[in-house]
């Protein structure tokens, strides 16, 4: 049994042998690195590398068989059969074959050997492109998701939102943004530690996501500050759903102010949306936090209208 490698001006570089396999060899040459035809007595070498030649040239991705020749070994005067089996990179390129030299009744455990090799093969592409599949799985979600919280990032959700809006403009759907952080959060981190606030970060995140709907997305926008799209909703909707909110948190100590804005004909981009429920936000810290405020479609003054 032998290893050739096929180098670049397609010649067969051994780069294993089989002990068994010097028999068959001129025992005062070096195996390794020399080229098939020099290793192999003539005629017997010549002939083994026009059928390598051959195995080459007929190789493709759809047909990945073994190649099966007689031969005749002048040295032990025995008629005997070449097999090769052309062994692939993961690009599907030929670079090595492996050959075999056997009598008849040793056929059926090349065969086996053959078809190892090739399940082999065949079971590390596999596995290959499951490890591939999974790392990119894991950079998906690595890119789209807050690494604290486990909510999307701001960039995933800006982007999200934006086709939301595109989405229920064209179908005359409702859409609300709620906006959302911890009450005193600074005080927090500078008497409790980031440690503390970290952990508070993270039971406000889980909160969200078992309250909101599955429909509903959550992101972390920044700092203690989180964003809450809710597709086909209207403003007495989006209050039901923060007021649940708000009350989960309060049971667990955890004081937060939200805003909520409702889309309006004039919002095309996520942003307009921000800067009202940022501005409610703001409004329901200053009337004296732990508490909601949103604006209904219909407010030409832009001024709160419902208060929780």
């Amino acid at each position: 049994m032998f290893i050739v490698r096929i180098d670049d001006n397609k010649k067969f570089i051994i780069v294993a042998i089989n002990s068994s396999q010097k028999a068959r060899l001129d025992d005062d040459l070096e195996y390794v690195g020399k080229h098939l035809n020099q290793l192999f007595t003539k005629p017997l070498g010549e002939e083994i590398v026009v059928n390598c030649a051959r195995c080459l040239e007929e190789y493709s991705l759809s047909h990945y068989n073994a190649l099966e020749v007689n031969i005749y070994e002048r040295k032990l005067d025995e008629d005997c059969q070449l097999c090769l089996t052309p062994i692939a990179n993961f690009q599907g390129c030929l670079t090595h074959l492996l050959g075999i030299i056997h009598k008849d009744n040793v056929k059926e455990k090349a065969m086996s050997l053959n078809d190892y090799i090739e399940n082999e093969v065949e079971k590390r592409v596999i596995e290959r492109t499951a490890t591939l599949m999974a790392t990119n799985a894991q950079l998906s979600y690595l890119a789209n998701h807050d690494y604290l919280t486990g909510t999307y990032s701001r960039r995933y959700l800006l982007e999200f939102a934006n086709a939301e809006i595109k989405r229920v403009c064209r179908y005359g759907l409702s859409l609300c943004l709620m906006m959302l952080d911890l009450d005193n959060f600074k005080s927090i981190n500078d008497k409790q530690g980031h440690f503390v606030g970290d952990q508070a970060l993270k039971e406000v995140a889980k909160t969200i996501l078992e309250t909101v709907r599955e429909c509903d997305s959550v992101g972390r926008y920044g700092g203690d500050e989180f964003m809450v799209v809710l597709p086909e909703t209207d403003v007495s909707g989006a209050l039901l759903i923060a007021e649940r909110l708000r009350a989960a948190l309060n049971r667990v100590n955890i004081s937060i102010s939200i805003g909520i804005a409702e889309l309006e004909h004039e919002d095309i981009y996520i942003e307009a949306l921000i800067n009202k429920a940022d501005y409610l936000l703001l409004k329901a810290k200053q009337n004296g936090r732990n508490r909601i405020e949103s604006i209904a479609i219909d407010d030409v003054d832009r001024s709160p209208t419902k208060v929780w």
